[in-house]
């Protein structure tokens, strides 16, 4: 329950700032890492399962991370849902996750907002958060961005040449769908299964 709480706010202070920002800052995790050790203490010593869950994740988010399929968040994020001491964590979580993206798609598509790939000019790119960098045009020449969004988000921002177009892709805010997709899961736990929720650490 304690640990859940400290999970949730830290998830609802990286949605806030993925939605305004599309980054999240390291100190927001902060409240989630002090309720997983809590976890890990209470459930000592049977921490074999909630240990194997958070490891088998991280394994998982550093290969994403190297292939730079992943935001640093996003890998954070995955994490911590992982570390939630309900043994099904990785079920409902994500599966709101991916309904909230569908909606959000869905939604995007009805007001006629870009959900693909665009060449932005260097301007726009800089004023929008939710685009993730490609390549480079510069005097009609492409240069091609590492795959890591991280690492293309730095070089772009690093040395903004005006005038040269930055070819992107549509970014979603998936910390923001995890974070939401974690409150719904607690509040179902409180709702509908409030023993379960108090037993947990």
């Amino acid at each position: 329950m304690y640990s859940q709480i400290l999970i949730c706010a830290s998830f609802l202070v990286a949605s806030y700032q993925d939605i305004r920002e599309r980054a999240v800052a390291d100190l927001a995790w902060l409240p989630a890492l002090v309720g997983v050790l809590y976890a890990f203490y209470a459930l000592y010593p049977a921490i074999e399962f909630l240990a194997l869950k958070i490891g088998l994740m991280g394994g998982l988010m550093v290969v994403f991370l190297y292939m730079g399929q992943l935001g640093q968040a996003d890998a954070i994020a995955l994490v911590f849902v992982a570390a939630d001491p309900f043994p099904l964590s990785l079920i409902p979580i994500p599966l709101a996750a991916g309904v909230l993206l569908l909606a959000h798609f869905g939604y995007n598509r009805l007001r006629g907002r870009p959900t693909g790939t665009a060449t932005l000019p260097m301007e726009r790119f800089l004023k929008e958060q939710h685009w993730i960098p490609r390549a480079l045009i510069k005097d009609g020449t492409r240069i091609e961005l590492d795959r890591d969004v991280n690492v293309a988000r730095n070089i772009v921002e690093k040395d903004p040449e005006a005038g040269s177009m930055v070819e992107v892709e549509y970014g979603v805010p998936t910390v923001a769908y995890l974070g939401i997709g974690y409150l719904l899961f607690l509040l179902y736990l409180i709702l509908f299964n409030p023993a379960t929720f108090l037993a947990l650490p």
